[in-house]
Order: structure tokens, then sequence, then C-alpha cells
């Protein structure tokens, strides 16, 4: 028994489906910064040897980030990684309207405007367009401050819609923020909704909101636009991936 236990872990002292976890986080990470170009084709040795993993946790991790749908097959070529489309930005974009929009109403004069100043101070710490870490830390207090307002509604499931659906745009995020500095915006967007919510100004705050969205879609648009291979990526005549 004790034999069985010691072959059942390879070199790296970590046991088989543990790779896998880890190759499956590792590359989903990838994936959600923007790592992996959305809509590049990929292949099982490539990844395996640019993120150091094994081969056969590369493979298990491939066939988990598949039925996220955040890879798609394709037959003795590899894997198509999820395009970034302008359906998606758009569909992304209208339903956040429509949930924050009701959270902020609900949340004028009743939010932390003390909580939400230390959020925005971390917000404004700013970031390095291109450098993923960054950006990354950027996105984690931005989701958090406007987690914060949507908690401040006193509706739990409002709340849980909010960070789904920051979760799903993190992507987006990400492209578009390795584009340009939005630091400056964004500080001025917050400060404007923490002002309006501290003095209980539900039309301020609606208004502040979907200006702050607007922004931020146009920052993803232009970036989407400006990219060619997002728009149209095909990896052979008559098989181009699918959204």
């Amino acid at each position: 028994m004790v034999a069985g236990n010691v072959s059942s872990i390879d070199r790296s002292g970590r046991r088989p489906g543990r790779q896998s976890d880890d190759a499956f986080d590792i590359l989903r990470q990838a994936i959600l910064r923007c790592e992996l170009t959305p809509g590049a084709l990929v292949s099982e040795a490539e990844l395996a040897a640019r993120f150091h993993l094994r081969r056969a946790a590369t493979r298990v991790a491939l066939e988990r980030l598949s039925m996220f749908r955040l890879l798609r097959p394709v037959p003795r070529r590899g894997y198509v990684v999820k395009p970034i489309t302008l359906r998606d930005v758009h569909d992304l974009f209208q339903l956040r309207t429509i949930v924050e929009i009701a959270a902020v109403r609900l949340a004028a004069g009743r939010v932390d405007e003390e909580g939400l100043r230390r959020l925005d101070r971390v917000c404004t710490a700013g970031y390095r367009p291109g450098d993923r870490a960054s950006e990354a830390e950027f996105l984690r207090a931005n989701s958090e401050f406007h987690t914060m307002v949507a908690a401040a509604s006193g509706n739990d499931r409002l709340v849980a819609m909010v960070a789904q659906l920051l979760a799903e745009m993190e992507r987006l995020f990400h492209f578009g923020l390795s584009q340009r500095d939005r630091t400056q915006e964004m500080q001025q967007e917050h400060q404007a909704l923490i002002d309006a919510l501290a003095r209980g100004d539900a039309d301020a705050a609606e208004r502040m909101t979907r200006e702050e969205l607007s922004s931020s879609k146009a920052m993803v648009l232009d970036a989407l636009i400006s990219s060619e291979s997002l728009l149209d990526v095909s990896i052979s005549r008559g098989d181009a991936p699918r959204d």
C-alpha cells in the first residue's frame, strides 16, 4: 500500500490529479488575461512547453477548458481559444447596465462612503497597459469596488449577479486595458459615483454608472475593432472558429 502511494506521486511531489488542477488554473488564467490571444490556434505540446506543464496534465486541463467553452477542439489541429466577439461585448455590457443601475439606485444613501473611498484609492494606484499582473490587481480592486456598491443595495442576489458579470467580463477588460491607461478616467468616474451615493442622489448615481459603462464599452470596442484577428479568425478555409 505504501509503494502504491509513492508510485502515484511524480518527481515534482504532486499527485497526477493535482497536476491537472494546476494546469487548468494556469491555462484558465492565461485565457482570462488574454495571454493566450482570443481566437488563436494552440496545441497541447505548445502549451505544455510554454507553461512548463506535463503533457498528460495539459491534456486533461484542455479537455476541462473545452467543457467550460473557453477552448474549442479542432480535430488534428489543436484548440481554438474562445474569440471575443462584438456580440459578447454588446450582451455583457447591456446586462451589466441593467443590473448595476438597479444596484446603485437601491444603494443611494445607504453606502459606506469611507469604505468606498478606501477601495477607490486602490483603483487609482493605476496599472501598466500590457502588464497582466498589474492589470489583474487593478481589476480585482475595481470588481471589489462595484461589488461593495451592490452590497449596499441590501439585495444578496443582486450582489451575486454583479459579481458574476464582472467575472465574465474579466477577459474583455484585460483586452481593453492593454491598449491604454484608463486610471485617471476611472478615478473621476468612481469619485462622482461615490459623491452621488453618499448624498443619496439615485438619479446622479444612475447617470454616473451609465457614463462609466459607456466609457468602458468604448474602450473594449476600440481595442476589438483595431484587432482584425479577433473579428475574423480563420484556421483554414471553411474552418473558422465559432463563438
